[in-house]
């Protein structure tokens, strides 16, 4: 049996798509699916705290886990006993994107302790310009891209995607995942995945959960001082995946 795979990412950086991309590919393939972090927002648990009581019961051969974001669920080491792909995107793209998001389309979690602490804070984003969100949230962005890091860096068996290549050039960003998988994108695939892959948005809408896909979203928002602030914040990160300019 081939060995189970997971994948991790930030927020925002377009993980929910990737991971509904991934679990067609890695179906096709004949793996079990078990996307263990679509049932943390009905648990009281954290995601760490989930992924750590659930991986007992998670098989090391022929099941995809699913996409985790938390942060603190990348520091869990039984990860390096799975496949790892990694979904990337510029750091500033994601502030820009989490700002519009949490004041308009972020679907909150089905616990009620959850969705009450899910509330207050998006109150108190609401209270924000972009301006402070971005400059306030930027370290935390930091933090998740330097575990990120780590485990490309560091994990035996990980593969890097890129948001940027998946909405410019997806072709080259599906190939990537073809050749790392072992899967060839037939047609039969290709009938799967369907509207997945297109990544056409006609127009900005702040209220739907893909708003807009087009790179560089942050340049478009944000002046120019914010930038070289965010620059300065990020810069670890940006050298490290080839964003810094």
């Amino acid at each position: 049996m081939p060995q189970s795979a997971i994948s991790v990412s930030m927020h925002k950086a377009g993980s929910s798509i990737t991971d509904l991309i991934l679990t067609d590919f890695y179906e096709t393939l004949g793996y079990k699916i078990d996307r263990v972090a679509n049932k943390v927002s009905a648990s009281p648990l954290s995601e760490p705290e989930y992924f750590s009581d659930y991986e007992p019961q998670m098989d090391r051969q022929g099941v995809y886990y699913g996409m985790a974001r938390n942060p603190g669920t990348h520091d869990l080491g039984f990860l390096k006993e799975f496949r790892v792909l990694v979904q990337m995107r510029d750091p500033r793209d994601c502030l820009t994107s989490a700002y519009f998001s949490y004041k308009g389309s972020h679907v909150p979690p089905k616990d009620p302790t959850k969705r009450a602490i899910h509330e207050e804070r998006m109150r108190g984003v609401k209270e924000l310009d972009i301006t402070e969100f971005v400059l306030r949230t930027a370290p935390n962005y930091l933090m998740r891209c330097q575990k990120l890091e780590k485990i490309i860096n560091e994990y035996p068996d990980t593969l890097l995607l890129a948001y940027e290549e998946m909405v410019l050039d997806t072709e080259t960003w599906l190939k990537r995942i073809s050749d790392w998988i072992g899967l060839p994108v037939d047609q039969n695939l290709r009938d799967k995945l369907g509207a997945k892959i297109d990544f056409s948005v006609t127009s900005e809408d702040a209220k739907r959960h893909k708003r807009q896909v087009t790179p560089g979203d942050h340049k478009r928002k944000l002046d120019e001082n914010t930038i070289g602030q965010l620059n300065e914040i990020l810069r670890p990160a940006l050298e490290a995946f080839g964003y810094a300019e």
